[in-house]
C-alpha cells in the first residue's frame, strides 16, 4: 500500500504521542499533598512605605536569558540564567549571581557543557533554562535543559547538587521523563514543595505537539511520578504552578496557539495526581512565557507579556480569588518601538519583598525587588482612575 507524505507524517505523530502518553504515569503510590504557606499579614512596614527596586546582573556574554532565582540561608538571593554568544550555541554556560541588600555581590560561570559532560558521562552540545532552588536544609539544587545532538526537541532535563552555594556540583542525573528516547522534555518554571518533602517540578514536551508535564521528583533526582496536563490542541507548554490549599493547585502556561494567543490554564483538586484543562485566561499571550507566585497574603500574582504579538510589554496581573478572576496591575518595562522583557521569574522573601527577574532585549537578566504596598498603591490608582471615568 502506498501511503502520501501527510499522511505518514500523520501516523508517526499519532506513534509518538501514543509512546509518550503511555510513558506518563504514576510510579508507585505517593502522597499527593502539597506544603503550603500559611496566609499572613503583610509586615507592618509596608503600610508606610512602597518600594521598587532594579538591579542588572553583570553583562558577561552578548546573549543572556532565561532567568530563575532562589533564597539562601543567608537572606541573600541566588539567580541563575544561561548566557553565551546566543541561544543553543555550543558556549553556552549558566551563570549565577548573588543579591544581597539591592546589590550584586558575587557573579560566576557556575555550569559549563564540558563540567556537565563529565558528571554525566555524555555528550553536552549545550545547556539551557536552569530552575535553581534551595532545600530544606539550605543545599542549592538544580534542574537545567541540556542538548547532546539537535535543537531544543532533542533536550533532556538534569538535577545536580552544590554544597557550595551553586559554585560546583555534584550528584548529576538525569530524569527520564519519556520513553521515547527521553527526548524533547525541558524545564523552566519553579518547582512547588510537597509535604512529604519531594518536589513537584512543572515541565513540558515540545516535539511535534507542546504539553505541560507534572513531575514528582525526589532530591536524589528518583522521578515518582510524571503526568501529562492537558492540552486543548496540543500547544500549551511551560506551565507555572501554585499550591492553593493541601490538595489543590492552579498553572498557567504559555500558548503557541496564534488563533488564540490568551494563557493557558490547568488545575488540579488531588495533589497533582490528575490535572484538569480549565477555561483560558483573558490575557493576552503572544507565545511567551509567564510565571506564577503565591504571595503571603494568599492572593495570587502573574508576570505576563499581555499582548497579541511581541514582548515589548511586562505587565503584573493579581488575583484575590485563588485564579478564578484577574485584574491588570503594575507595568514592569514597557517599550513603544520593539524591544523584548520576557521569561520572568519570581520569588519572594520570608519579609514578602517579591523579586522578579526577566530577560531584557536577550542581552541582560535584569533583576527588580517590590513589596505588596507598591503594587496595592498601583491597583488602588488603577480603580480610581476607572470610577472617575
Amino acid at each position: 500500500m502506498t501511503h502520501s507524505p501527510s499522511s505518514l507524517r500523520w501516523s508517526l505523530t499519532l506513534l509518538i504521542v501514543g509512546l509518550v502518553a503511555a510513558g506518563l504515569h504514576s510510579r508507585g503510590t505517593i502522597e499527593n499533598r502539597f506544603a503550603t504557606a500559611t496566609v499572613v499579614d503583610a509586615p507592618k512596614k509596608e503600610s508606610a512605605i512602597a518600594l521598587f527596586l532594579p538591579i542588572e546582573m553583570p553583562r558577561s556574554t552578548p546573549s543572556a536569558h532565561a532567568s530563575s532565582a532562589a533564597f539562601m540561608p543567608d537572606g541573600s538571593l541566588l539567580v541563575a540564567w544561561f548566557g553565551g554568544t546566543r541561544e543553543g550555541a555550543d558556549d553556552v554556560a549558566i551563570q549565577m549571581a548573588r543579591v544581597k541588600d539591592g546589590r550584586v555581590q558575587d557573579s560566576w560561570i557556575s555550569l559549563t557543557c564540558q563540567q556537565l559532560e563529565g558528571l554525566t558521562h555524555r555528550v553536552i552540545r549545550t545547556l539551557g533554562n536552569p530552575v535553581v532552588w534551595v532545600d530544606a536544609n539550605g543545599l542549592v539544587r538544580l534542574h537545567v535543559v541540556s542538548v547532546s545532538y539537535g535543537g531544543w526537541a532533542g533536550s533532556s532535563v538534569n538535577q545536580l547538587l552544590s554544597e557550595d552555594g551553586g559554585k560546583s556540583w555534584s550528584s548529576a542525573r538525569k530524569l527520564i521523563l519519556s520513553p521515547l528516547l527521553n527526548l524533547s522534555t525541558l524545564v523552566r518554571n519553579q518547582p512547588v514543595t510537597m509535604e512529604d518533602g519531594t518536589l513537584g517540578l512543572p515541565a513540558y514536551h515540545e516535539l511535534l505537539h507542546k504539553w505541560g508535564m507534572w513531575v514528582r521528583v525526589t532530591t536524589e533526582g528518583r522521578v515518582l511520578q510524571c503526568e501529562r496536563m492537558p492540552s486543548n490542541v496540543g500547544e500549551l507548554l511551560q506551565p507555572a504552578v501554585v499550591a492553593i490549599s493541601a490538595s489543590d493547585a492552579v498553572a498557567v502556561l504559555r500558548n503557541t496557539n496564534t488563533a488564540q494567543p490568551v494563557i493557558g490554564r490547568s488545575a488540579t483538586a488531588d495533589g497533582g495526581q490528575t490535572w484538569e484543562l480549565m477555561a483560558p485566561l483573558d490575557i493576552p499571550n503572544p507565545n511567551a512565557s509567564v510565571c506564577m507566585i503565591r504571595l503571603l497574603d494568599g492572593s495570587l500574582l502573574i508576570a505576563a507579556n499581555p499582548l497579541a504579538s511581541g514582548r515589548n510589554v511586562l505587565q503584573l496581573f493579581r488575583s484575590r480569588d485563588s485564579g478564578a478572576s484577574w485584574t491588570a496591575s503594575r507595568t514592569i518595562e514597557r517599550s513603544e518601538i520593539g524591544g523584548e522583557f520576557s521569561y520572568p521569574s519570581f520569588a519572594q522573601s520570608a519579609d514578602g519583598m517579591i523579586y522578579l527577574s526577566y530577560t531584557g532585549q536577550r542581552k541582560v537578566i535584569r533583576l527588580c525587588a517590590f513589596n505588596t504596598a507598591w503594587i496595592d498603591a498601583g491597583d488602588n490608582e488603577k480603580a480610581a482612575m476607572e470610577s472617575a471615568q
